[in-house]
């Protein structure tokens, strides 16, 4: 709720591929079932599992028309779809579209969509919806929600468990939602029948700047940990050991032409005279040359292409940028290592092994006694510097046969800083003067963006226009960026400033507002339809110091009253100190926690509009003589 850069996302990298739906009302789902049934095939000599999804809407309200889509892909097969309204087919025929499935971040996914127009002629009418797939991998079953794009009356989900598998269920976000369990022996089929039965679901609710949906909605974990049937032992991820033997066996081979990266790596650092000088040349290189896409297909959703093939395409995933990083300091004789981590969008960690708790690549680097986690897809990050969104992630890093957890540290909220300092005057009844911004961490990667998210020849006329606010009141001259092309540095920006904005003069008097930035003023949290708790971008640590001299011959006659609010999540400090020649006024804003729980929302709204009072008071100067 900071002042954004253009209003740019920084969307969460390399997460596996799923549909976002707002909240319908056309329709209600008056019952659902759920079966999932593991098997045995003998053709294939592998466990397969059979499940069916059987939904009935019935119509809010006449001609009821909704889109109705189930993703699938190389591992999951859907084998029939059935559309029935009251019990009959649907008159206009049923056809269902099936293509590829997609987002504007994904290069390519091997994910596909089923999808068709559900249409109901009349209030009150039901229509029944039923898939039949089949996922033919028990690694690629891992979660069963239960939650759905529309309020849901009644739902039963089964799951039958032979005993000759080994399948561990964890229950998550079950408190505070109408669900019961019953489990239950088949004696014939010598398996366990276990069936869940929700109701009164409410419905998904899509909010912005929310926890990802594992924290969210009702849902089972579901660990496929071996299987012994028809002579056939499998072993899928009954331990971590498993999982992590399995992610080792898809990064043999990665790199093609060792020479290739070699050559690449000595070229990068020919002028570097230190090893860290070194280091951040490689990893700069690959962070600012190699482009992020997102590509998920298959074994190809974790197993890292080739370095020498990034490196010639000059574009790559997250794991295809982690391997280049490793490649290049491996063959200049560094320590190191793949390493594979779930980001702050997944609630799990590796205590639950499971393909549901990894969700990106990262590189480690063992150097002196330290170990520096390199995460190229954060493109103008410095070195050493880690995003929110893997801050206190534990992360599972490739060691031979063996593996080791090692946690992103958490950064101190003085990694991200946004600071401006300010020399200010009235001339001819405007405020003109010198303004000194500084960014750090975060904060400069949002600013470093959106300055690349356009053309050259544009990007300080957009600078310009981010820092006035768009107001063409507020004229900017000589303005000199540093910074830009060095992440070991702050970015800062110097000009000069005239503007009517923020003074307004009655008589002889001026009434002043120095906050020309006003940062949260409009950040009240709408409590009444919020769900979700907020998590905000990242920590920040806003500062303004702003100092105005005073006109001769004038005396301040008001002074605003001071704020100052702290508590463990944030801290709003504003301040007026008047002398006989100057006025200065100070703010400082931390967010000092990411994650603003439901339970504090109302306090925060009163703090923000206790800050809104405060920005809204005026400074208030008038000639010594009266």
């Amino acid at each position: 709720m900071t002042k954004p850069f253009f209003a740019f996302l920084l969307g969460i990298l390399c997460v596996k591929s799923t549909l976002a739906f707002d909240t319908d009302s056309a329709v209600y789902i008056s019952s659902a079932k759920y079966t999932y049934q593991f098997v045995s095939n003998k053709k294939t000599s592998s466990v397969e599992i059979k499940q069916k999804k059987v939904v009935s809407y019935t119509a809010n309200d006449f001609q009821a028309n909704i889109p109705v889509a189930e993703v699938f892909n190389n591992h999951i097969s859907i084998d029939n779809v059935t559309y029935r309204i009251d019990g009959k087919s649907p008159p206009y025929g049923f056809k269902p579209t099936y293509t590829y499935y997609g987002g504007d971040d994904i290069f390519y996914s091997d994910s596909k969509v089923c999808y068709f127009p559900l249409i109901i002629p009349k209030k009150g009418d039901n229509a029944t919806v039923t898939f039949e797939e089949t996922v033919n991998d028990p690694r690629y079953f891992t979660s069963i929600y239960f939650s759905d794009k529309y309020a849901t009356s009644q739902k039963q989900v089964e799951i039958k468990i032979p005993r000759w598998m080994k399948v561990e269920l964890k229950e998550y976000n079950f408190n505070g939602y109408n669900i019961t369990k019953a489990t239950s022996y088949i004696a014939g089929d010598d398996a366990d029948l276990i069936t869940y039965t929700i109701s009164n679901l409410p419905a998904v609710k899509n909010e912005p700047n929310s926890p990802g949906p594992s924290y969210l909605y009702p849902h089972l974990l579901v660990m496929c940990k071996s299987a012994s049937v028809n002579g056939q032992n499998f072993t899928y991820f009954n331990t971590l050991a498993d999982q992590y033997s399995w992610y080792k066996s898809l990064i043999k081979n990665t790199v093609t032409d060792e020479a290739v990266i070699a050559a690449k790596a000595k070229l990068l650092t020919a002028d570097a005279k230190t090893d860290m000088d070194k280091i951040k040349a490689i990893f700069y290189y690959v962070q600012d040359n190699i482009r992020y896409i997102a590509f998920e297909d298959g074994l190809a959703g974790f197993r890292p292409e080739q370095a020498d093939v990034v490196l010639a395409k000059k574009y790559g995933d997250c794991k295809g940028m982690a391997n280049l990083t490793k490649a290049l300091l491996t063959s200049l004789g560094y320590d190191a290592k793949l390493c594979w981590l779930g980001t702050d969008h997944i609630a799990y960690n590796y205590d639950t092994p499971s393909l549901n708790v990894d969700n990106h690549m990262i590189c480690a680097l063992n150097y002196g006694d330290k170990t520096y986690f390199l995460d190229a897809t954060e493109t103008y990050l410095g070195f050493n510097q880690y995003a929110r969104r893997i801050q206190g992630r534990q992360v599972l890093i490739e060691n031979g046969d063996n593996y080791l957890l090692k946690t992103v540290p958490v950064a101190d909220i003085s990694q991200n800083i946004d600071r401006q300092t300010a020399s200010l005057r009235i001339t001819d009844g405007l405020i003109t003067g010198e303004v000194n911004y500084l960014w750090k961490g975060e904060d400069k990667e949002e600013i470093l963006a959106g300055i690349n998210s356009v053309k050259k020849e544009k990007a300080e006329d957009a600078m310009m226009k981010y820092l006035s606010g768009n107001n063409n009141d507020y004229t900017i001259t000589g303005m000199k960026l540093s910074g830009i092309d060095n992440y070991d540095k702050d970015l800062e920006a110097k000009y000069t400033v005239k503007t009517r904005n923020g003074i307004s003069s009655f008589g002889k008097a001026y009434y002043l507002d120095m906050d020309n930035t006003r940062e949260l003023i409009d950040a009240a949290i709408k409590t009444d339809d919020r769900q979700h708790e907020y998590w905000f971008a990242h920590k920040t640590s806003i500062n303004r110091e702003v100092e105005l001299a005073l006109p001769a011959g004038y005396k301040v006659s008001a002074l605003p009253a001071p704020l100052d609010i702290v508590n463990a999540d944030y801290e709003f400090h504003v301040k007026y100190t008047a002398s006989p020649a100057k006025v200065t006024y100070s703010k400082n804003l931390l967010i000092k926690n990411t994650r603003l729980a439901k339970s504090k929302f109302t306090q925060w709204n009163k703090d923000i509009e206790l800050l809104a009072k405060t920005y809204n008071e005026s400074l208030i100067i008038k000639p010594s003589s009266e």
